[in-house]
């Protein structure tokens, strides 16, 4: 037999505390306070917000009832995760999740700076990505009346949720970003009701795997000559995608063999590190002598401000991930969908650790802000290690054992 009871609840403040109070239905008219209809769908409780207006409510109210009840007789009902009315309520949207999150992406937009500080593009890009969630979810509700049920709710949401790319639902990681980005806005507004769901929640860490040599020789034989360029760059340069992308000539130091990675606030265009000053002045790595060599010879024709590699129309290429995969789908490697553009980054860093670079300075041409995060990276985490080993066997306190 199915659950045929629902309630309305109305959301209201008791002292610092928002709580739910249950409504009498037979009222012709109460407080436009938030409301929220409620029933059981087997022991998890449903709560769906319905807006302000009291009318609007008690329709709601009936028609839950009345599915319920059409449902127990056998029958089937395509669920809504809205109940709200479509338009603004006799208050306004003023409050609404609409209306404040369009507020707070056009003050991350505001935040977006050039030179360095402030929000990067990309940021309020997946900040804009991320929230649309939450409006697909419930555009209506009170962003004050939120809670830890109503998040609840929304998580489930995300969980059933199909990816907007390619097959299967959203993962672990994906729903942990999105709830974090929902946080953030909801805790900008006073309100910290995924806090303690966000805590709650946890995801697998993704593993980046060195490419072995032998793949690498296989990929570059599969290149075009511009494409060996490219790909070697990423592994000699270890080089975020879009640092690559905004490369220009004049940040190859031809006469001391370096690369200069470096904001390009005429290409709107920061860097990461803002604690560590890198994102305002860049940071330097050095590049083998040879390879530095066949790029002098590639940039010959190119004007200092010109793009290394830049796309058809001499613009910011963002298809190198793209390329990478076709490339290795070309060269018949067999795990040709996980080659991608990290996996170079994380290459160049664990060949140079173990020709034994110090770790300080693998930092700094990452450009990571902590030693901590480059430890992690490059996965040290045991001191029995091989490399460790070697080292205290061989160092200069090896002789007085």
């Amino acid at each position: 037999m199915a659950n045929k009871s629902v309630v309305l609840y109305q959301s209201v403040k008791v002292k610092t505390k928002w709580t739910f109070q249950e409504v009498v239905d037979d009222l012709p008219e109460f407080s436009k306070a938030p409301l929220y209809v409620s029933w059981y769908e087997g022991k998890d409780k449903r709560m769906v917000p319905v807006g302000r207006d009291s009318k609007h409510a008690l329709k709601m109210l009936d028609k839950k009832r009345a599915e319920l009840a059409y449902k127990n007789l056998g029958g089937e009902i395509k669920e809504s995760t809205e109940c709200a009315p479509s338009s603004p309520d006799q208050n306004g949207s003023e409050g609404d999740v609409s209306s404040e999150l369009k507020k707070y992406l056009a003050d991350c937009k505001d935040r977006e700076g050039q030179s360095g500080y402030g929000l990067g593009k990309r940021t309020s890009e997946a900040y804009e990505y991320r929230l649309g969630f939450l409006v697909e979810f419930s555009p209506k509700a009170s962003v004050s009346a939120i809670d830890v049920e109503f998040m609840k709710q929304f998580l489930r949401f995300l969980r059933n949720h199909k990816r907007k790319r390619g097959n299967g639902k959203l993962g672990d990681r994906t729903c942990y970003n999105i709830m974090q980005a929902v946080s953030t806005f909801l805790i900008s507004r006073n309100n910290n009701a995924a806090k303690p769901v966000l805590k709650g929640l946890s995801f697998p860490p993704t593993e980046v795997i060195p490419y072995q040599n032998e793949e690498m020789q296989r990929f570059f034989e599969a290149c075009t000559k511009k494409e060996e360029l490219l790909f070697k760059f990423f592994l000699h340069s270890m080089a975020r995608d879009m640092e690559v992308a905004h490369c220009e000539v004049r940040d190859l130091k031809f006469d001391v063999n370096v690369l200069h990675i470096s904001p390009k606030p005429d290409r709107n265009f920061r860097l990461k590190g803002k604690r560590s000053g890198q994102a305002k002045k860049g940071r330097k790595v050095p590049i083998p002598a040879a390879f530095m060599s066949r790029m002098k010879k590639y940039c010959a024709d190119k004007g200092p401000t010109e793009l290394l590699f830049s796309n058809r129309h001499g613009g910011i290429d963002t298809h190198f991930l793209d390329k990478c995969k076709r490339i290795a789908r070309k060269a018949c490697l067999v795990d040709w969908r996980d080659f991608d553009l990290h996996r170079w980054r994380k290459t160049g860093a664990t060949r140079h650790h173990e020709d034994h670079v110090s770790v300080r300075k693998i930092q700094s041409w990452l450009g990571h802000e902590s030693l901590e995060e480059t430890l992690a990276y490059l996965g040290i985490v045991d001191a029995a290690d091989e490399v460790s080993q070697e080292q205290v066997n061989t160092g200069a306190l090896a002789e007085f054992v």
